[in-house]
Parts: structure tokens; sequence; C-alpha cells
């Protein structure tokens, strides 16, 4: 494992043999896993395969993002091999008919040997990368997100973090071969090993881990959380230094108004003092104080300072996130349906707001903006002209310097029943209705045809029944 903060790495290779109609040589092929960062590069060795007496060969490379499809990285020049100039910065030869391929993202893909025209050998490597490649120590009570790529993901394999060899209960989101997570608040239970997962078909192939470690609490230090508004949202800030102190206190200024409000006042062992009902917070025992209010409300943006007597220990920033749609659910499947996504603050780094939809764990970019302080509004909106069965599951991300910093979700529903005038008020009969009536009142009408002589007797029963009929008609 290289110096760059991964603690295990396990690697998997396996050949399997495979016979190719219309060949007389078998195609080998293998897959091999890599870190892009790491110091050690990966070797594509066929010595046990190659012939000495060899003339006629090459390598030829498709890379897993799209910029080269089975192009000629290598070929033998009497009996040596050589590497094209443009690819030297990727690739490089080493003994006999080997080549060896540097530990970098953008050289994942497959590589195939081919004498003749005919392939020999098929390679295929997986890169992943985890960004930040080196976990520091974290600050108590931050925000900590991660994300873990790979090059190419294989019918049936997934990608996701784990902890202790189960899913994590993280805030997660796989998007475009990257599992994104936050671990929120991270706290003393939050240390430990995270693994990044690569299962086929839910056998694991490949992992990757890094460890959560948390420092030291240094004074006067500032965070910035982002929270999704929900009624089951929490927002949790630490507050703790080393030394003792008789009282504390949390403030916070909104976003809004910019007035300080004193939420919280204790002192040791003593009663607390709150602002209201949402807001709670831990017993005080002179070192360690944490607020607590929930569900978050978008209004809640702002700073939040906590104070031991009259020293400020953190100062933490929270920026909200909430999601609507008009109309509502229950609107008319065929009538515009409006997402919107609105984050209550942008300061001096551009937030990337994206509409994702949800397929199952997995999410589809259908939307999204790079809003910067000066911008006019900082909401993200998505149309929808009419509402189908696989557009229900949604979320907003919102994503600074490429890693996700929170989420929200927003689930549709279908109208049971489409209504022809719901908008206007005016009542009809649905199609159904219409035609079971239509057919009814002519069956009607044939019978007292063929079995009322009178004309005087017609009249009255039809009469009678007519008012039955607009009766009926009326919803």
């Amino acid at each position: 494992m290289s110096g760059q903060g991964m603690d295990h790495i396990m690697v998997i290779q396996w050949w399997i043999l495979l016979c190719i109609s219309g060949y007389s040589a078998e195609v080998m092929k293998r897959s091999i896993f890599l870190i892009s960062g790491q110091t050690e590069s990966v070797h594509l060795s066929v010595s046990d395969l190659a012939q000495p007496h060899w003339s006629e060969f090459s390598w030829e490379w498709t890379s897993h993002d799209g910029r080269y499809s089975e192009i000629q990285i290598a070929r033998a020049i009497s009996s040596r091999l050589v590497v094209s100039p443009p690819f030297t910065e990727y690739f490089s030869c080493s003994k006999d008919f080997d080549v060896t391929v540097k530990p970098k993202f953008e050289c994942a893909g497959v590589f195939l040997l081919v004498r003749a025209n005919v392939p020999l050998v098929k390679i295929e490597i997986f890169a992943t990368k985890i960004t930040p490649s080196f976990w520091p120590s974290f600050r108590l009570g931050s925000d900590v997100s991660v994300s873990c790529e790979l090059s190419s993901l294989p019918d049936g394999a997934t990608l996701q973090w784990e902890r202790d060899g189960d899913s994590t209960s993280n805030t997660t989101l796989f998007y475009n071969n990257t599992v994104h997570m936050i671990i929120r608040s991270v706290h003393l239970d939050s240390q430990g090993a995270y693994f990044c997962t690569f299962r086929q078909n839910g056998t694991l192939l490949y992992n990757v881990s890094n460890a959560v470690r948390i420092e030291e609490v240094s004074s006067d230090a500032t965070l910035t959380m982002y929270r999704e508004s929900s009624n089951s949202s929490l927002v949790t800030l630490f507050c703790m230094t080393s030394d003792g102190y008789i009282y504390a206190s949390w403030s916070w200024t909104p976003l809004s108004t910019a007035k300080e409000v004193h939420l919280v006042t204790t002192t040791m062992y003593g009663s607390n003092d709150t602002f209201n009902e949402r807001f709670s917070c831990g017993d005080f025992n002179g070192y360690y104080f944490p607020l607590y209010f929930s569900p978050v409300k978008f209004e809640d943006s702002g700073r939040f300072n906590c104070y031991f007597e009259n020293l400020l220990v953190a100062s933490i920033n929270v920026v909200t996130l909430k999601v609507s749609a008009v109309p509502p659910s229950g609107f008319p499947r065929n009538h515009p349906v409006v997402l919107r996504c609105e984050v209550s603050e942008v300061s001096t780094d551009p937030v990337t707001l994206a509409w994702l939809r949800m397929e199952g764990s997995r999410g589809l970019l259908v939307k999204q903006d790079i809003l910067t302080e000066s911008h006019p509004n900082k909401t993200l909106s998505v149309t929808l002209p009419s509402l189908r069965r696989d557009q229900l599951h949604w979320q907003c991300a919102v994503f600074t310097e490429g890693m996700l910093r929170v989420t929200a979700s927003l689930t549709l529903t279908l109208p049971t029943q489409t209504t022809m005038s719901s908008m206007t008020g005016m009542g009809t009969e649905t199609v159904v209705r219409g035609v079971i009536t239509m057919a009814a009142t002519l069956g009607i009408l044939g019978l007292l045809g063929f079995y009322c002589r009178r004309p005087n007797s017609t009249r009255t029963q039809r009469q009678k029944e007519e008012p039955a009929q607009l009766e009926e008609t009326s919803v």
C-alpha cells in the first residue's frame, strides 16, 4: 500500500480461459485493479505466452473514459516491443513483450495482445480513485465528505461504502460511477475504517479502505455544514474545550436578519434556558456543550456561535436546502410539473446544484448549474411536460469542490383518477361513465318504443327517465 492514507488493499486477479470459435488460439482474460496515485505500476505480463521468434504482434488499448478505441499503443520491431510516442506518458516497455501501465486513473481500460490480427490476451484494468486520497484527522462535529470512483462498472456490479462488512447508514449517493458518502457531525463513534467495495453479482472482488480519526478541538474553530429542510432532519453542533468553564451559551445569527439571537444559556450542572422547543442541549460539564435542533427549517440558515463564558469556542455556518414541486402531488397526469431546488446561501466558493432522477440507488443527472456569490438566484428548476411513472423519485444534490455536501429527496405521486376539468371546477362525466350511461339510455328508449303503444304513456315515461339520466351524469 502506498503512503497516501490507504490502510488495506485487497487485489483479486483471476484468469478465465475462453475458446474463441474460428481461432486455434485461446484468448486469455484477466482483470486487474489499481488505485489511482499509488506508487507501484501495473505490469501486463505475457512472457509465459509470447515466443522469442515473434516479430508481428502489438498491444491495443480501449480506454474506459472513451478517448481511445482499439488504438495501438505498442508494437514489435525486430523482436523488440516499442511504445508509440503519444503514449509514453502512460505506458512503458518492460522485459520481453510485457507492458508497464502507470498508476493513473485515465490509464484504465481493455488491453489486447494481438498477433496477426488474432487476439491472444485480453486484460482489463479497473482504476479506483478515492477523494481525498489522504484522509487527515477531522474536527469533532464536522461533516466528512468522501467519494470513491471506479473507471467502469460492468453489468451486475455494485460499488458502495461499507463499514464492518455492512452498508453504512451515512448519507450516500451513487452517481456517474462514483459513490459519495457524507459522515455527518463526526464523533468518537464515527472513528474507524470505511471500505469502498466492488462486488460482482454479490461476490466481493476488491476493496480499498481509509480511516476516520478525530482531532483535538482547537479554540475558535470555524465550520460550514449543509442540511436539508425536512421534518426528519437533525442538526448536531458540538462545542468542546480542554479547559474547564463555569457557564456556556449558544447564539444564532440568522442569515435573513443578521441579528444575533441567544438560543441556550446554561451553568455547569445547572438548568438550561432555551430559545424554543426545537432547540435542545446536553448537560454542560464545563468542557463539552452540544446543541441540537430538529426539524430543520429553511430559515434556520445562519451562523451558530458557542461561548464558554466570554471565549468563542466554535463558530458554525449552517446552509440549508429545500425542494418542492409545483403543483404538488395529486394534479392531472398530463399537467406540467416544475421541480424547484433552493440553497439558502452561496459564499465565496461556487456551489453546484444538480437534479438527479433516481433509479433505485443510482442517480441519473437531469440538470445542473454552478452558482456563485453574485448569482441572481440560488435555485435550480426542472420542468416536466407531463409526469410519468419513471419520474416519481428525485434528489437535489449540492456539491462544492466536486464533493457532495447534502441531498434532499422529493417523491411525487401519480393521480388515481384524472378529471377533465379539475383545474376549472366544472364537473363532467368520465369517459367510462359516459359510455355506460349512453348505452343504458339507448336500451331503455328502445324498450319503451317497442312495448309502449300509447303516445301519452311514452311521453310520461320519458319525462320520468330523463331527469334520472341527468342526475346520473352530474358529478
